[in-house]
């Protein structure tokens, strides 16, 4: 046996074990014929023959089912992810060589899972070697990494735009000069972009009437130039950029351009950056930046960005200042009038006359004032609308490029086809106890929550899913999981051990962090042939239903999702605007959706479930009313063609209580005050009927004082916004008697 290859012994066991009684059967036979005589002698012999093999055949197996036991153990161990548990197995024989072949692949899987570890950690430079050109697992991983590197990045540069604007919010609070506010501003510019050199022009008139461009500020090397130039418009690329009111953006300068000095010498930029301080279209200025890194796409868009904060921030500088002085002209007079009457009270002739002609000064020049007083007002709201407006046109842009951008994602698409897959291979029978449980669930959880918020009564069988792979979905995702309602998405494996657990343990998490960092409400992705929700993040109750034969195919949602699956178009987006959704409790709801390509094939639909605490925070400046300049009744909201809210109104978020009553002095039922109050939204409830709104939503841009549903005159700034898909209008509002307070106090002393 020594003689023999290690890894044949067993199969020469096994070939000796059968040939053996052949050759003593034979020998056996063989032997009668030749000594017939000696029957028995030869069967006793044949005894002796029959107990030896009978020996050998039992230690045989007997080793046998041993070895073989020990390799099943090996691989129940693996097949349970045991990679950990020691591998033994003696001997040299072929189960030696299936033992050796199952530990390789437990060493191979440890690795994988310590790299995929190293991933959910958030240790993206971890490095990983596939075992080969085959090894799909590994690669995919790589993929996976990949992907994960790319939104990073794309997170890196939001998060720098977002820091930036939250950086200059603060800069441009001040009360400073309009000289040391350019400062400030060219000061954080060129430090936040990394940039060497900085100049800030502003538009002037001269005395002469003549239009030029003035530095204001100038900035190097974290050292200020008081240094005074004045250039005429088209005069160099700074005055050209002014004409022409677009970015220039120089590559590889020639020598001498400009130099940057130091202490250490000096050296030539190679990039320039000249961009216009315009709002809508008016210039007011030119920022020119030098540096000798070159400037990213994202950084010149932030630069062209933060122009328009800038010079809506030297418009409202110079409006006030033009106020102020309107106002210390205003109180000069009004001074040298009342030293007029005392002058004239010496001459008793003339007294009744003169104090008539006082009077009707003294009433003309508060008419004056307060017709001053409401222009300056409306300055400020028309620019508080305007920034907001720009806002949030800008916010639904980025969410458009967001959900194409995603649906682009290699990871969405892998994803898409995966869930797909996945998804048609669950099995669609629904025994007894899935039923009960599925139904339990709508009837203590979700059917509670949704009659608080509506005034009729609704039966759980309208509700249900539909038997098959729906109820299968809301099992094992909603009812059976056991996080809390609110909080389904925090399941990331299920239990059931299906290939959908798996494909969902994949990828739900990633896509549960994009939906918590970007605030949106649920992401879904949608069969484009079925219409079937093959995945959702938050996992309500429409998860697994079908948008176009289902109970939500009505909706808008099933609307949005419809006219993406009937579209031929690769880059349509599609908005809908807010409705009430049974899934979500009767909330209401706004969904974007556009189609997932794999190549030129459309593989499904990805919808986003609009955030609206985003959409408010805007709108209410994070609730910093005061700050933005409306006061303490002023408020910026969005309303619909319907003329109802569209942003949550500002004095349900301060004083409910106060909110509820004035509703309800105002005529609304009691189930518009319940729905408000359950749900802390005046979104789709509360409805203005204002002129101003009427005008917006006809295309107009403008001011006006009217009256609200209360009796209280409004000073109302309102504009269109131009969104694509819905028409909502924006409106800037402040109480007259908050506006003229000042005014009114002034009266009273008089």
């Amino acid at each position: 046996m020594a003689l023999i290859l290690p890894k044949r012994r067993l199969l020469v066991k096994l070939v000796l074990l059968v040939i053996v009684p052949v050759l003593l059967l034979l020998l056996f036979v063989l032997f009668i014929a030749m000594f017939p005589a000696s029957t028995s002698l030869v069967w006793t012999g044949a005894l002796v023959a029959t107990f030896a093999y009978a020996l050998f055949a039992f230690l045989f197996l007997t080793a046998f089912t041993r070895r073989f036991e020990k390799v099943e153990e090996v691989s129940k161990l693996l097949a349970e992810g045991k990679l950990d548990e020691p591998f033994h197995q003696n001997g040299q024989d072929e189960f030696m060589a299936i033992t050796q072949s199952i530990h390789l692949a437990g060493e191979g899987l440890k690795t994988k899972t310590a790299f995929a570890n190293h991933i959910g950690d958030g240790n993206l430079q971890a490095t990983y070697e596939p075992t080969s050109a085959d090894d799909q697992l590994g690669l995919s991983l790589l993929k996976i990494k990949e992907n994960l590197l790319a939104v990073k990045d794309e997170d890196r540069k939001r998060n720098w735009t977002t820091d930036g604007l939250a950086r200059f919010v603060e800069v441009m609070r001040t009360d400073k000069s309009l000289s040391e506010l350019c400062h400030d501003i060219l000061r954080n510019l060129v430090v936040l972009l990394r940039a060497n050199q900085g100049t800030i022009f502003i538009i002037n008139t001269t005395d002469m009437g003549d239009t030029q461009l003035s530095m204001q500020a100038c900035y190097a090397f974290d050292r200020r130039k008081y240094l005074s130039k004045t250039i005429t418009p088209g005069e160099g690329l700074i005055g050209q950029v002014f004409l022409e009111k677009r970015t220039t953006y120089l590559k590889n300068v020639p020598d001498n351009f400009v130099r940057i000095t130091s202490g250490l010498g000096d050296a030539n930029p190679r990039f320039v950056l000249i961009a216009p301080l315009k709002m809508n279209e008016d210039v007011v200025g030119v920022v020119e930046l030098a540096s000798f890194k070159e400037f990213e796409k994202h950084e010149i868009a932030f630069v062209e960005k933060i122009g328009e904060t800038i010079a809506h921030n030297i418009i409202s500088f110079r409006t006030a200042e033009h106020t102020r002085k309107l106002l210390q002209d205003s109180q000069e007079q009004t001074e040298h009038m009342r030293a007029q009457e005392e002058e004239l009270r010496q001459n008793q002739e003339e007294l009744q006359a003169t104090q008539e002609e006082i009077s009707r000064k003294y009433h003309e020049l508060f008419r004056q004032l307060t017709s001053l007083n409401h222009q300056s007002r409306f300055d400020q709201l028309k620019s508080i609308t305007s920034t907001k407006k720009r806002n949030v046109e800008y916010y639904f842009d980025i969410i458009r490029n967001q959900i194409i951008t995603f649906s682009e994602n290699k990871m969405v698409i892998d994803a898409m086809k995966s869930f797909g897959h996945a998804f048609d291979a669950l099995p669609p029978e629904n025994p007894a106890q899935m039923k009960d449980s599925v139904r339990q669930y709508y009837t203590s959880e979700f059917m509670p929550r949704l009659q608080d918020n509506i005034s009729h009564v609704e039966k759980v069988e309208n509700y249900l899913p539909p038997a098959g792979i729906a109820t299968v979905l809301q099992y094992v995702f909603i009812s059976a999981n056991p996080h809390p309602t609110g909080q389904k998405s925090l399941m990331i494996t299920s239990r059931d051990n299906s290939d959908y657990g798996r494909v969902h343990a994949l990828y739900h998490p990633v896509m549960l962090s994009f939906l918590e960092k970007f605030g949106y409400y649920d992401i879904f992705l949608v069969d484009p042939i079925t219409g079937n929700i093959v995945y959702s993040v938050f996992k309500e109750v429409d998860f697994g239903t079908s948008l176009l034969t289902g109970r939500y195919q009505t909706t808008n949602f099933g609307r949005v999702v419809k006219a993406a699956i009937e579209s031929t178009d690769k880059n349509f987006v599609k908005l809908v605007d807010f409705e009430p959704y049974a899934p979500s409790y009767h909330a209401p709801a706004s969904f974007i959706a556009c189609p997932i390509y794999d190549n030129d094939k459309k593989i499904g639909i990805l919808v986003f479930q609009m955030p609206i605490n985003k959409i408010n925070q805007i709108l209410t400046g994070d609730n910093h009313w005061r700050e933005d300049g409306l006061g303490e009744s002023g408020e910026t909201y969005m309303v619909g063609p319907d003329h109802k809210l569209r942003s949550i109104a500002r004095d349900l978020i301060e004083n409910k209580r106060h909110y509820l009553a004035t509703l309800k002095g105002n005529g609304y039922d009691e189930k518009a005050l319940h729905q408000i109050d359950r749900m802390n939204t005046s979104i789709l409830v509360e409805q203005l009927d204002m002129d101003s709104i009427d005008l917006a939503l006809s295309g107009q841009t403008g001011t006006k004082i009217e009256k609200n549903s209360s009796g209280e005159e409004l000073l109302n700034a309102y504009a269109p916004l131009s969104i694509p898909d819905v028409q909502w209008v924006i409106l800037s509002s402040m109480k007259e008697t908050e506006a003229s307070q000042r005014i009114n106090e002034l009266r009273k002393q008089g």
